[in-house]
């Protein structure tokens, strides 16, 4: 643990071509410190939260990936493309563009995931088409720089939602026609071969499972049996009319970290969306709806870490079993975080937990340890207040030693940037 004895300091590192100098800065009464990594004129940002065991660092931990944008105050247009990056944190965090995309948004990103079976070298990202707007997944290989494999479905717009942590597989879902539902998430100009309405809800679409390996799929559940399960329900047909003729989608895919479940969320249009979380495991099988609250998480025992705003609840995270479908405890207690609805995640060595929290225009994130269950606050970084289709979320990203963090802010220049935290 490293614990800078003043308020502020000023460490010398060579970290790019453009500024050669890092600013570290640590709280007296936090053991945490903060290190701008990246900086403009360009944008950087790695987008995706660390749900699920989501990790920047390649296996050695010599490179981030992430993104490079040319603005970040608007969404992007069809044709704007970000940079994909490695920034080599052996060589004083220096950022290498080794590819590009244009399926990407300033919340989620491209979908950046290393590949289990090949995490030192090999990732995942999403791109679209530029002549038809199909979106694809792409297989990226960074000793060879240069793209392995795509993975492409005829005209059907499925690509990666989240890898699994422990099998070269990943979840696949339609971008099309998320991006035809909600902006925030979406990819602009994403085809979406379901758009002519009939039916609204498939049985040939909804949440796919892809052997990385082979290219092959299989779906899991189809959007024509998530209506059943969800829409068709007297509370629904008041809000939206009728199911048949209402479009949902399937996002936030994340694997529990033995690889069996799927966590994913159904929503609609907009602010008439259905907001219903659900859970399947990787064969196909135990399809049921879970309680949802916030951003939740995966413990090491296939329970959901719940955030809750209930006061007798206020400042711990709740634990629900998903095999027993029982609530199984708490982490944390009264006051600890701040904020559980949040932004949050789970170390991969499962002996932390971190949760973030916004006050006007700074982010914190709250420390937890299970071993004492000490807790400490970060210093603050600087980020946007507020929402919308440009707003910072706060998704901590741990790296593979569980004692740092990845995480977006606002640098000097007004930039978006990456900050390391360190515990």
């Amino acid at each position: 643990m490293i614990v800078l004895p003043n308020n502020s300091c000023r460490v010398l590192c060579f970290i790019s071509i453009v500024l050669p100098v890092a600013e570290c800065t640590a709280n007296a009464e936090s053991a945490a410190t903060v290190q701008q990594i990246t900086h403009g004129p360009k944008n950087h940002f790695f987008g995706y939260v660390g749900h699920g065991g989501t990790i920047p660092w390649n296996a050695s931990g010599q490179y981030i990936v992430g993104l490079r944008a040319e603005f970040h105050d608007r969404m992007p247009k069809p044709d704007d493309a970000a940079r994909i990056v490695l920034i080599d944190t052996h060589n004083k965090f220096r950022v290498e563009a080794v590819d590009r995309t244009l399926a990407w948004n300033l919340q989620q990103g491209t979908m950046l995931f290393w590949i289990p079976g090949a995490a030192e070298s090999r990732f995942l990202f999403n791109d679209k088409d530029p002549e038809t707007g199909v979106v694809f997944s792409v297989l990226y290989d960074i000793k060879e720089r240069r793209r392995v494999r795509e993975f492409r479905f005829g005209n059907e717009s499925i690509a990666n939602g989240g890898v699994s942590p422990t099998r070269d597989e990943f979840a696949g879902i339609n971008y099309g026609k998320i991006t035809r539902s909600r902006e925030v998430i979406s990819y602009p100009g994403a085809f979406d071969h379901t758009a002519d309405g009939s039916p609204a809800n498939s049985d040939s679409d909804g949440l796919f499972r892809i052997d990385i390996k082979t290219g092959k799929r299989q779906l899991l559940v189809a959007y024509a049996q998530l209506s059943d399960l969800i829409l068709d329900t007297e509370k629904n047909r008041a809000r939206l009319g009728d199911p048949d003729k209402y479009p949902i989608y399937v996002h936030h895919t994340m694997w529990s970290r033995d690889g069996q479940w799927i966590f994913f969320l159904v929503r609609g249009k907009q602010n008439k969306r259905p907001d219903q979380a659900c859970v399947i495991r990787r064969d196909g099988t135990g399809l049921r709806k879970v309680p949802y609250a916030g951003h939740p998480e995966w413990s090491a025992n296939n329970e959901l870490i719940l955030g809750s705003s209930k006061p007798e609840h206020a400042g711990a995270y709740n634990l629900w079993d998903v095999s027993a479908g029982k609530w199984s405890g708490t982490i944390g207690d009264r006051g600890v975080f701040p904020d559980t609805l949040d932004d949050n995640a789970l170390s991969p060595d499962a002996k932390w937990y971190v949760g973030s929290h916004k006050r006007g225009d700074n982010c914190f994130y709250t420390f937890y340890r299970f071993a004492d269950g000490h807790s400490f606050e970060s210093p603050p970084i600087p980020t946007k207040a507020g929402g919308g289709t440009v707003r910072i979320d706060p998704a901590p990203r741990w790296n593979r030693t569980s004692d740092t963090i990845l995480v977006p802010g606002l640098a000097d220049d007004g930039t978006r940037q990456l900050f390391l935290v360190r515990h």
